[in-house]
């Protein structure tokens, strides 16, 4: 077995016995194969398969799922970002203010948000967009960013995609991330379809 398929293993047997250890306490919900309205409104999603919700938001709109726990895979939901506010919850408005959405913004304005957004709140080092293309949030107009990055302490490449876009002036935003090894592939194409189920209300 290689090395990094080692750390795969090892990570993946840390996630599952946390998270079944959390999971045995209140603070998941179980997500259906249904409709389901996602970040307090304003944005409803069909999954293909079963995930759990976690109870803690990353935002004041938005909501985080799983399939093995956050190390493994995770997608985050956000929606209705109005201008002046951030994608992401703050942690430090004095040391670490977050930029702000404005609803003037262009789509390469937008992947530069989420960008320095998901950085400061992850943590996140080595942060590298691999490509920008056109994509539709649900049936709206928007943008593709897929990246590669890491996390302080964890030798493991990670890979994100999100989607985002802008309806009736508010942002919204798909954001799934898992390790490049394995788990990326292995839930990706569900996360897509995700975001081609999307309906923005």
């Amino acid at each position: 077995m290689s090395l990094s398929i080692t750390k795969v293993a090892i990570a993946a047997t840390v996630s599952l016995l946390l998270f079944s250890s959390h999971a045995a306490f209140a603070g998941w919900k179980h997500i259906k194969v249904e409709n389901n309205e996602v970040g307090k409104g304003g944005m409803t999603v069909l999954p293909l398969s079963e995930w759990n919700r976690w109870s803690k938001r990353e935002a004041k709109r938005g909501e985080s799922w799983t399939k093995n726990g956050f190390p493994l895979n995770r997608i985050d939901f956000f929606t209705q970002i109005e201008a002046g506010e951030s994608i992401y919850k703050e942690r430090s408005k004095k040391h670490q203010p977050l930029p702000k959405f404005q609803s003037d913004m262009l789509l390469p304005d937008l992947a530069e948000l989420f960008k320095a957004n998901f950085s400061i709140v992850n943590d996140a080092t080595g942060f590298e967009v691999m490509k920008l293309e056109p994509a539709k949030l649900g049936s709206v107009p928007g943008l593709k960013v897929s990246y590669t990055y890491l996390n302080p302490n964890d030798p493991l490449t990670r890979l994100g995609e999100a989607r985002m876009a802008v309806h009736d002036e508010r942002l919204y935003v798909i954001n799934y991330t898992a390790p490049e090894l394995h788990y990326f592939d292995e839930s990706i194409s569900e996360a897509r379809a995700i975001m081609d189920t999307v309906t923005l209300n």
